[in-house]
C-alpha cells in the first residue's frame, strides 16, 4: 500500500481557513436573501429574481472555497508513491583542527574565539554537499573528535560538545594537531585532501615543519584560519584571568607568523578570521578549484510529488469563480 506523505505538514493548520470561510460565505448569503426579504419591495425582488440568480451566488461560493482548499493542500505538498534514485557523491575529505587551549577563551574576538571558531566551523558543515569532514581537537595533544563523514548532523553533533575542557592544558602544539589530522584521512590517494586549522596560533612546542611536509608528501593541503587580536587581551578564568608563575596576567595574542607559515608550506592560504566570515567563502572558492573523486554511489528513496494536478484544478475553480457572473442565462431586466 503506497503511503501519503506531506512536504510541509505545519501548513496543514490553514486548512482552518476554510472551514471559517463556509461559515463566513453561509452567513452572508443568507444575510443577503434575508435583507432582500425584508427591505426590498415586490417589485424590486420580481426584477432581482429575474435578473440575479441565486443558485449561482452559492455556486461561486462554493468553486471559492474548493479553488483555496486546493491550493492549501498543494501547497502542503503531497506525495505519494516511492521510486528509488542512485545519486553520484563527489567531493573531497576535509579535517577541521580546532585549537581548544584556555586562550580560545579570549574574548578578543566576540562572544569569545572558541563560540566563534564553532560557529563558523557550523556555517562552513552546513554549506558542504558531497564532501566528506571530519573533526580534531587539540591543545598539547590531538585527538579525533569525529572520523570523516558524510553525515553532517552528526558532525555538528561532536562540533557541539568540543570545548576547552576536553583536553589537558599544558599548553598549546600545532605539530600534534597536524599529525593526528594526517592521520585521520584514510584514503591512501594523494590528492582530494584539505586540513583546516583553526586557532590562535600559539604554539608552546615549536618544531612543525616536519609534520607538515609528512602531511604535503600525502598530497594534503592545509589551510589556516588565526582567531584573535595581534593586540592581546588576558584570558578569562571563574576567579579573574590567567596570570603566569610571576604572578602577572598573561595577556593571549595572534600569532599570525607560524599560522602562515603552515599554510605557506602546505600549499594552502593563510586566513584571518573576521566578523563578515569572508574566509570562509573564500575557502569554499578553492574548494570549488580541487578536483573531487567520487565516493560511490547512494541509494535512496524519493517520494512523488503530487501538488501539480491539486495545484492546477484549485487555480482553474478560481479563474471560473471569476469568470462568472451572478445575472440569469438570456434574461432581461422587467421595466
Amino acid at each position: 500500500m503506497e503511503r501519503l506523505k506531506f512536504t510541509y505538514p505545519e501548513y496543514i493548520h490553514l486548512l482552518w481557513i476554510s472551514i471559517l470561510l463556509i461559515i463566513f460565505f453561509y452567513f452572508m448569503v443568507r444575510t443577503r436573501f434575508r435583507a432582500m426579504d425584508n427591505f426590498l419591495s415586490i417589485k424590486m425582488k420580481r426584477i432581482l429574481a429575474d435578473s440575479v440568480s441565486s443558485r449561482k451566488i452559492i455556486f461561486k461560493k462554493i468553486l471559492q472555497i474548493l479553488g483555496f482548499t486546493l491550493i492549501v493542500i498543494a501547497l502542503i505538498g503531497p506525495q505519494l508513491g516511492m521510486r528509488l534514485v542512485n545519486v553520484k557523491r563527489q567531493g573531497i575529505d576535509i579535517i577541521i583542527a580546532i585549537d581548544l587551549s584556555k586562550s580560545m577563551l579570549a574574548q578578543d574576538i566576540i562572544p569569545s574565539r572558541i563560540k566563534k571558531t564553532k560557529h563558523e566551523v557550523k556555517n562552513f558543515i552546513n554549506k558542504l554537499e558531497g564532501d566528506r569532514v571530519g573533526l580534531v581537537g587539540f591543545t598539547s595533544r590531538a585527538f579525533l573528535q569525529c572520523p570523516l563523514t558524510s553525515d553532517y548532523d552528526a558532525a555538528l553533533m561532536f562540533l557541539d560538545i568540543m570545548d576547552t575542557s576536553l583536553l589537558p592544558q599544558n599548553g598549546t602544539s600545532l605539530s600534534e594537531a597536524i599529525i593526528s589530522s594526517t592521520s585521520a584521512f584514510v584514503s591512501e590517494d594523494k590528492k582530494h585532501k584539505l586540513m583546516i586549522i583553526i586557532s590562535d596560533g600559539e604554539d608552546h612546542e615549536e618544531g612543525f615543519t616536519e609534520s607538515v611536509k609528512a602531511a604535503t608528501e600525502k598530497g594534503i593541503i592545509i589551510y589556516t584560519i588565526g582567531i584573535g587580536s595581534l593586540e592581546g587581551v588576558p584570558i578569562p578564568t571563574d576567579k579573574g584571568f590567567v596570570k603566569d608563575d610571576a604572578g602577572k596576567t598573561v595577556i593571549s595574542k595572534l600569532n599570525e607568523i607560524d599560522l602562515k607559515r603552515i599554510a605557506s608550506e602546505g600549499n594552502g592560504n593563510y586566513y584571518l578570521s573576521t566578523s563578515s566570515e569572508g574566509e570562509l567563502a573564500d575557502i569554499f572558492n578553492d574548494i570549488a578549484r580541487i578536483e573531487k573523486k567520487e565516493f560511490g554511489t547512494k541509494v535512496f528513496k524519493d517520494f512523488e510529488q503530487r501538488y501539480q494536478i491539486i495545484l492546477l484544478i484549485g487555480v482553474i475553480f478560481l479563474l471560473i469563480d471569476l469568470a462568472m457572473n451572478e445575472r440569469k442565462k438570456n434574461k432581461k431586466v422587467k421595466e
